[in-house]
């Protein structure tokens, strides 16, 4: 009330004016002025305490790689994608996982990781991780509880994954360690 009457006070020309700001009358004793509430925040889904982190895909056979530039997402054949999920023991998604990737290269040609994608995100890695070579990727699950990282090759070759949680090693969905293998050139 009293933003009011000073705003109109002082929007008046200046010998219409009769009002100062001592002039405008205080609230009685005991009474407040009405505070505009907040806008109700949206609910929070709470998902609980972490249960499970799998990898969504089993061993995975994928052709070789055509195109020119193996460490650049194109929707390439060759392009495989490892999602993993992090769920609540009622099954619900658990965003913040961390998880790590231990990329090793078992064949006899290069392999490429592209990305990691969060919340259809991509975070570009751009590596090479050549024959008997392993390399490792930090990673976090987004807010729908998954990870990915994107690989690439562009000959015969293969790779193992061994990826670890809070729950500790992360397996596929056959409670197996992760290998892909592509073939080709």
């Amino acid at each position: 009330m009293r933003h009011l009457i000073l705003t109109a006070a002082l929007l008046l020309p200046l010998a219409s004016a009769q009002m100062s700001v001592s002039d405008i009358p205080a609230l009685p004793p005991g009474v407040v002025a009405p505070v505009a509430a907040p806008a109700p925040a949206a609910p929070a889904v709470q998902a609980g305490p972490v249960d499970k982190v799998e990898i969504v895909e089993v061993e995975v056979t994928a052709p070789a790689s055509t195109g020119n530039t193996p460490t650049v997402a194109s929707d390439d054949v060759g392009e495989v994608m490892v999602p993993v999920m992090a769920t609540d023991k009622d099954g619900n998604p658990v965003a913040g996982v961390a998880v790590t990737w231990e990329v090793k290269n078992t064949g006899k040609n290069p392999i490429y990781v592209i990305a990691s994608i969060m919340d259809d995100q991509p975070t570009g890695i751009a590596a090479t991780i050549a024959p008997d070579e392993t390399a490792t990727y930090q990673t976090m699950t987004g807010a729908d509880g998954s990870v990915m990282l994107l690989l690439n090759a562009t000959a015969s070759t293969a790779a193992s994954l061994k990826l670890t949680a809070s729950t500790g090693e992360v397996k596929n969905m056959r409670g197996s360690a992760q290998t892909i293998d592509w073939i080709g050139q």
